[in-house]
């Protein structure tokens, strides 16, 4: 079975009965959101073992749109290390929904747009006056598009609780070069939600 079709399985993208309700009402603002991303510059779906080789964190919040977890904003900053391509740092905020499937258990759907600074994976050289100048890493930054799909479990509690989730993310960069106006990059996504008691 190809690695495209058993990730959308586990995304949650095999039919359920969808409910766009929340299990809960009582949804509390500003969690802290971690996670383990793991990078790759690819097409999306493609190379998929690409992206283990290359770690990176995350930390972020998110606030409610509706007083549910059903509709929130999130605002993340990664971190990630890609030995090929350069490592990066990435700040994005995102609309998200996130219809439940069977009890507390939800898939997601994010669209936002963020910034993200490329670094370059070597020590590079320019041309000035017919000499060849060193730029050292000095990466540049992009304007990016991130989309994305998930599934998680966010049983609601009264107390601090934690609501993990896994997901799949496409980031499209512009002007990552002269030749290609828009540049793909993936994310697979493991991380949890820490709702801290009231």
């Amino acid at each position: 079975m190809k690695p495209a079709v058993l990730i959308l399985m586990a995304l949650g993208l095999i039919p359920f009965h969808v409910s766009g309700q929340s299990n809960n009402d009582n949804f509390r603002n500003y969690p802290i959101v971690i996670t383990l991303q793991f990078h790759s510059l690819s097409m999306p779906f493609k190379d998929l073992k690409s992206n283990f080789s290359n770690i990176g964190i995350g930390i972020g919040t998110e606030v409610s749109h509706n007083g549910k977890h059903s509709w929130v904003q999130q605002f993340n900053l990664i971190w990630f290390k890609n030995k090929g391509t350069g490592d990066g740092i990435f700040i994005n905020t995102k609309t998200v929904w996130r219809p439940t499937l069977v009890h507390d258990l939800y898939s997601g759907v994010q669209l936002g747009v963020g910034y993200m600074m490329a670094l370059r994976p070597t020590t590079s050289y320019r041309q000035e006056n017919g000499e060849w100048v060193s730029v050292r890493k000095k990466g540049k930054g992009l304007f990016a598009i991130p989309a994305g799909i998930s599934v998680g479990y966010n049983k609601y509690s009264e107390s601090t609780y934690v609501a993990p989730f896994i997901g799949y993310q496409v980031t499209m960069l512009k002007n990552y070069n002269k030749s290609i106006p828009l540049m793909p990059q993936s994310f697979l996504q493991v991380g949890s939600r820490v709702h801290l008691e009231d």
